[in-house]
């Protein structure tokens, strides 16, 4: 019995060595990852209907749409989503229009930290122009 009881706690010793733990300390500053739209003459454009979705079709909605004293500057995703993301890439599909009918639109592949906190930046476009 008493070799059974050393076998199993040995045995679940060796497993949760196996397990991969990280010393996590997460900053309390709060990650955006943001795109500038601007029209044809580098002048940022305001008050656009945007919609982001990632690859999957679901809708993503930032806490704030526009920051609010850079003009032409949105919020593609902040870190209200890192438990939503993982350390695999994921492709955010960002689409801009005004009200005349002109659209734009910019993909962007994001990710979070082993940690879950904040979000990153892999790739994609930091400026985009509405024609």
């Amino acid at each position: 019995m008493k070799k059974l009881f050393l076998i199993s706690v040995v045995t679940l010793l060796i497993i949760s060595c196996n397990k991969e733990e990280f010393d996590c300390i997460c900053t309390t500053e709060f990650a955006m990852i943001t795109i500038s739209v601007v029209d044809s003459l580098d002048n940022p454009v305001d008050s656009l209907n945007v919609n982001i979705e990632d690859e999957f079709g679901r809708t993503i909605k930032p806490i704030y749409k526009q920051l609010q004293f850079v003009p032409g500057r949105y919020v593609v995703i902040d870190d209200s989503y890192v438990n939503y993301l993982l350390t695999d890439p994921l492709l955010i599909r960002f689409t801009a229009s005004d009200s005349l009918g002109r659209t734009v639109q910019a993909f962007i592949v994001v990710n979070t930290d082993e940690c879950r906190c904040h979000v990153n930046k892999i790739s994609g476009a930091d400026k985009i122009v509405l024609r």
